[in-house]
């Protein structure tokens, strides 16, 4: 999360620049600070062009209209802004710091470090401008800098939950699971995540005696699969636990072991003594990288769960894709790809490819003419019992960053992840395996949005994998 130039506020060295310019650009300023603040981005930006098309090169207006702009997606034309805006005043770190933040949402990571830099040289007190290189420095993988420079942010603004939570999110990276997890309490102060309010405690982590807990399930699918690993070793503290979590995983989850009962969002809740969320489990029983719980599988689907995969006259490895995530995840735009990455594995004889892929990215199959090249098993699959059971009866899983990754390893099941070059913080950073699934093998770009060598190198693995 990058921190932008707030919308309609000039630079401390023009304090009376609303004042100085025509009553009709002062007019369409308002009015589309009014629309910006209200988040009608679209609304803003007519506002903000309308003052334009009378002062066109004045930096405020340009800074603002790119931050709106960054808002509805449109990054080039962000970038254009910024860039007017420098060269109109080339001393402003404000816009300097906004185009390094547009640039960093494109990828281009070393431009953006530049132009962040150059935001400090021009303000040294300019505590948004260490943060947001932090940011970079992070996606980089220089998580020692990055945490150095969140550090001194926080010096200033000890509480800003921004800053504590991409500290978190670098120190997990790093594998320091102790203070990382510590500092991941933050996730509560972001607008994603609602903490919910009761008047039982939150469980300390000491001995139950018979107590009953409730767990709920906080965020998407893979982290309910990725962390419900916990659930045995809370019973093990001697209570009873009810397990709340998203209806899609109910089939699958309830005959797992550790969990008393199990229900959907949005049900009426039983009576308990004490609670927590799922993700807050690592920090209460103080697990460092050797100590989470790693042994799988730790789900077994139900007997009656799936149906049976046909398999072609011929097949000799059968191998379950999965080339898209949720698009509304903030970080869709760098995981998901397309089908068509996936289909030089269909050109090795005896390869058999399933789709598991679920969503409209489904489109693709058909779009791409890879009907016949990619047989399709998702559409079949009610909820993630049945996505389960289908697994066991593959060979291999190969799928970008999603909760097909976390089933596959929680079901020991092999499987090949897709992994961008700024990974979420549980891939951590190089190594080619997981501290989480021991079935996982990791493959991750060397180069932002570069997947030509992630899939070659997955192709030379699995020829040498079915041909030795």
């Amino acid at each position: 999360m990058s921190t932008e130039a707030a919308p309609g506020k000039p630079e401390k060295k023009q304090p009376d620049w609303i004042d100085t310019v025509p009553p009709r650009v002062k007019e369409s300023f308002l009015a589309a600070v009014k629309a910006h603040s209200a988040g009608k981005y679209g609304e803003a930006v007519t506002h903000y062009a309308m003052a334009l098309s009378i002062l066109p090169d004045d930096p405020v207006l340009l800074t603002n209209l790119g931050v709106a702009l960054r808002e509805e997606g449109k990054f080039k034309a962000a970038e254009t802004c910024y860039r007017r805006a420098v060269a109109v005043r080339p001393d402003s770190p404000g816009a300097f710091s906004n185009l390094g933040n547009v640039l960093r949402r494109q990828g281009r990571l070393k431009e953006s470090v530049n132009c962040h830099r150059r935001a400090i040289e021009l303000d040294r007190k300019f505590i948004d401008a260490y943060y947001n290189l932090g940011l970079v420095l992070q996606d980089l993988g220089k998580l020692d800098e990055s945490i150095r420079l969140f550090n001194y942010c926080l010096k200033y603004r000890p509480g800003d939950h921004r800053i504590n939570w991409d500290k978190s999110l670098a120190l997990l990276s790093k594998g320091d699971f102790i203070n990382g997890f510590e500092l991941y309490e933050y996730r509560w102060k972001r607008e994603e995540l609602t903490l919910r309010h009761f008047r039982q405690p939150v469980w300390d982590g000491s001995p139950l005696n018979g107590k009953t807990i409730f767990i709920y399930g906080e965020q998407g699918f893979g982290d309910t699969l990725n962390f419900c690993r916990y659930l045995p070793l809370v019973a093990e503290a001697g209570g009873k636990v009810i397990f709340e979590c998203q209806p899609e995983l109910v089939s699958l989850l309830e005959g797992m072991d550790g969990i008393d009962a199990i229900i959907r969002n949005g049900e009426r809740l039983p009576d308990f003594d004490v609670q927590s969320p799922l993700l807050s489990l690592p920090r209460i029983m103080k697990h460092d990288l050797k100590s989470i719980p790693r042994k799988c599988p730790y789900i077994i689907p139900p007997a009656q769960a799936g149906f049976p995969v046909h398999v072609p006259q011929g097949t000799k490895f059968k191998i379950g894709i999965v080339w898209a995530g949720k698009p509304t995840h903030k970080n869709d735009h760098n995981r998901s790809v397309s089908i068509e990455n996936f289909l030089p594995f269909a050109g090795i004889p005896g390869v058999t490819l399933y789709s598991l892929q679920k969503g409209p990215e489904t489109a693709q199959r058909e779009k791409y003419g890879c009907g016949l090249l990619v047989r399709d098993l998702g559409s079949g699959c009610e909820d993630f019992a049945d996505t389960a059971k289908i697994m066991g009866q593959l060979d291999l899983i190969i799928t970008v960053d999603t909760s097909v990754a976390h089933l596959a390893g929680a079901l020991n099941v092999p499987v090949w992840v897709a992994i961008p070059y700024n990974p979420d913080w549980r891939w951590m950073r190089k190594r080619k395996d997981s501290p989480w699934y021991p079935s996982m093998t990791l493959f991750r770009q060397k180069k932002a949005g570069d997947w030509d060598l992630v899939f070659s190198s997955m192709l030379g693995a699995l020829k040498k994998k079915i041909f030795g």
